[in-house]
């Protein structure tokens, strides 16, 4: 009943407010309405902090591992999106995983399109670095377009031949900014929120003649030496092709990576963390897989001392 009020609430939404031909500005003041009603994650407190020129955000749970922290990268097909929208569901997450988060208010299109967020990730990476957080205690994650970036930002990472995170997580990545999908067109009726003519849209924004690009469409890009992640993908949602085509890449090029669909999930249900029960067994999830890299690592770091 609650999954069935969740995607009623998002027909109803897309039909009597959303319009292609918004401006930016609008998209991104519609997002941050969106989610203020939504429920506070309880025990987490927040602290504002700069990241270069970035806004960026300390989410805190109680009991927490003050070396390890949550790079977060918020959604919003990469043109809006905020702290503000996204900051209960990353203190969620950050709380399941025993650890703070950073979220980052990195530069949006099309003012300022690719490779400005990828580069904003990276930097926010380096300045953890740099501040004395070790590579084995970060964790990159993020959801919808900020789960592609997320993948982007391990890539870049490879590329420049420093460190690789402990581990990621991508909660319903954008993966392929070109909508090549063939499945696409025949599924659209299943998902009540996003649309291949939105993603056609937002990735010109974004991508403009680099819609192919590995760094902005991780679908076609080469996996190996990438930090362990985990994806999560709803079967309600246009995205699910391009995750599962990803999936079968990722067993092609053996990496470790651990991949969940939830049956008649919506795109980013985690966010409805306190209402939803599969969002809540979600965010466990990451929780449990986030705990077991830094485990697997400590007891690898112990072998090879021994």
């Amino acid at each position: 009943m609650r999954n069935f009020i969740v995607k009623l609430f998002f027909r109803i939404t897309k039909f009597v407010l959303y319009r292609h031909d918004y401006t930016p500005d609008k998209y991104r003041k519609g997002m941050d309405f969106f989610t203020w009603f939504l429920p506070k994650p309880k025990g987490v407190t927040y602290e504002h902090e700069r990241v270069g020129n970035m806004d960026a955000l300390w989410i805190k749970p109680k009991n927490i591992d003050n070396d390890s922290v949550i790079l977060y990268l918020h959604g919003g097909g990469y043109g809006m999106g905020s702290i503000r929208s996204h900051k209960k569901l990353c203190g969620r997450i950050a709380r399941s995983c025993k650890s703070q988060s950073l979220i980052i208010e990195y530069r949006l299109a099309p003012e300022h399109p690719f490779p400005a967020a990828l580069h904003d990730a990276y930097y926010a990476y380096s300045w953890l670095l740099a501040k004395g957080f070790r590579p084995e205690k970060i964790v990159i994650g993020g959801d919808s377009a900020g789960g592609g970036l997320t993948i982007s930002t391990l890539l870049y990472i490879r590329e420049k031949k420093i460190q690789q995170p402990l581990a990621a997580f991508c909660l319903s990545p954008w993966l392929d900014l070109s909508a090549s999908s063939q499945e696409m067109d025949m599924y659209q009726k299943n998902d009540p929120f996003i649309d291949k003519k939105s993603i056609e849209i937002w990735g010109k924004r974004y991508a403009g003649n680099d819609l192919k690009n590995p760094l902005a469409s991780p679908i076609n890009a080469q996996l190996h030496q990438l930090a362990p992640m985990i994806v999560q993908i709803g079967t309600a949602e246009i995205l699910l092709f391009e995750n599962r085509a990803f999936h079968q890449k990722a067993i092609g090029e053996k990496i470790d990576f651990t991949y969940h669909e939830y049956p008649d999930m919506v795109h980013v249900f985690q966010t409805f963390g306190g209402f939803l029960p599969q969002a809540d067994m979600a965010i466990k999830e990451i929780g449990d897989f986030i705990l077991k890299q830094a485990a697997c690592y400590r007891q690898n770091q112990k072998e090879t001392t021994e």
